[in-house]
């Protein structure tokens, strides 16, 4: 009998974490998880009915769980969006279309729901590209040598707080700076506890442990914040301490290049080390390495006139396209005409003057990826000389979209 996909139900959460925790290489639990699932039972409580499991003779061997959230477009305005996580399939049970049958009835909830898009981060790049999702933003991991950067000026406006007291600053600085640039995530209530590491020892991940600073206006103000931790090393009686930094969230430019340059500023520190930041940082020079350059954001349209119509444009243009999306969710061909002014994206009977799918769409559509690029490698078909171009200027933007929250 093959496995059935129910509601999660309360009393397997020990189960269900457990069988998270094993797909994804964490240490086995404590007492089977039991600690750990009431800590999840009590933060995730709001989200919990959209939690999913697959049962095949009373156990658990399939999870999938997703949240309500608010994603930025392109010009700050906000759509819903489906954030997709603990997608798990035990290895007894691969290869038997759980993972398809989860995702499909998750879109479809989201689409009744009047959810635009599905939005993830991928632990593997081959697994989701199949149900429509695309890479929309970027990361990177850089390395800063204190010792080969040009001396910076102390920092202005900063502040040492406690994790107990940055957490209430923070909230309106991140909801401030997450609609200051298009890829941006509303963050769910429980997050901040967990982000801030005001969890701790109550049967929960370890989470964070370390330090947090903000910067503050000339009015008072604060309007950004850092989240850093110390790795202590030396070597021959000499400093080799790295700085972390956890998170760095900024409302303004001023408040970003101030809470820079106080990790600059910490006495001892001789590397520091941000994981997960944009892919470009300017003004440090070859000081800076970086260690990693990944994927991020990965999103899945749903409806492509209410995210294409709700985003805003730097230049004006018509193109009509066709949206492949063997699914039906998003397939149809769609006329969108756009510019400064706003935008209008309806369904058309005109012929398309390019193809793409709905995949390559979601990579597009935050301005991320351009179009011409992936039209290079392949990702997309044009009908008409020309109409790539027009397209990519349309969806291109000036500002880089990113997103902090990893979820």
């Amino acid at each position: 009998m093959p496995a059935t996909i129910e509601r999660f139900r309360p009393e397997d959460a020990a189960e269900f974490v457990t069988a998270m925790n094993r797909a994804f290489l964490q240490d086995p639990l404590p007492d089977g998880g039991a600690a750990r699932a009431a800590h999840w039972l009590r933060l995730a409580q709001p989200d919990l009915e959209r939690t999913r499991a697959a049962y095949d003779g009373g156990r658990i061997v399939a999870t999938f769980r997703t949240m309500p959230l608010e994603l930025t477009l392109p010009g700050g305005a906000t759509v819903g969006a489906d954030g997709v996580a603990a997608v798990t399939v035990s290895p007894t049970h691969r290869r038997q279309g759980l993972l398809t049958r989860m995702m499909i009835e998750s879109l479809r909830g989201a689409a009744d729901r009047g959810e635009p898009v599905s939005a993830l981060y991928a632990s593997e790049w081959p697994i989701y590209g199949r149900f429509g999702f695309g890479p929309a933003t970027e990361g990177a991991t850089w390395e800063v040598r204190r010792d080969r950067a040009a001396p910076q000026p102390a920092p202005t406006g900063t502040e040492l707080v406690s994790t107990a007291e940055a957490v209430e600053l923070a909230r309106p600085v991140y909801d401030r700076a997450r609609l200051r640039r298009a890829g941006g995530m509303s963050r769910p209530a429980y997050r901040w506890i967990m982000d801030f590491g005001l969890d701790r020892g109550e049967g929960g991940p370890p989470g964070f442990n370390g330090y947090a600073a903000v910067h503050r206006d000339a009015a008072g103000a604060v309007d950004g914040y850092l989240l850093w931790h110390p790795e202590d090393k030396w070597s021959n009686w000499r400093s080799d301490a790295v700085l972390h930094v956890d998170e760095l969230v900024a409302a303004n430019d001023e408040a970003y290049r101030q809470l820079w340059r106080f990790t600059f500023a910490v006495d001892l520190i001789v590397t520091v080390r941000a994981e997960d930041r944009r892919a470009h940082l300017p003004g440090i020079g070859r000081a800076a390495t970086q260690t990693e350059h990944h994927d991020g954001l990965w999103l899945r349209v749903l409806d492509v006139p209410a995210v294409l119509g709700a985003r805003a444009y730097g230049v004006s243009g018509r193109v009509v396209f066709e949206v492949a999306d063997p699914t039906g969710f998003a397939g149809g061909t769609y006329a969108l005409e756009a510019g400064p002014d706003g935008a209008t994206c309806k369904q058309t009977g005109e012929s398309a003057e390019l193809t793409l799918p709905v995949g390559t769409l979601g990579s597009a559509v935050l301005g991320g990826f351009r179009l011409r690029a992936l039209a290079e490698a392949g990702l997309l078909d044009e009908h008409r000389a020309g109409a790539v171009e027009a397209a990519d200027r349309l969806l291109g933007t000036d500002l880089v979209p990113f997103c902090t929250l990893h979820f």
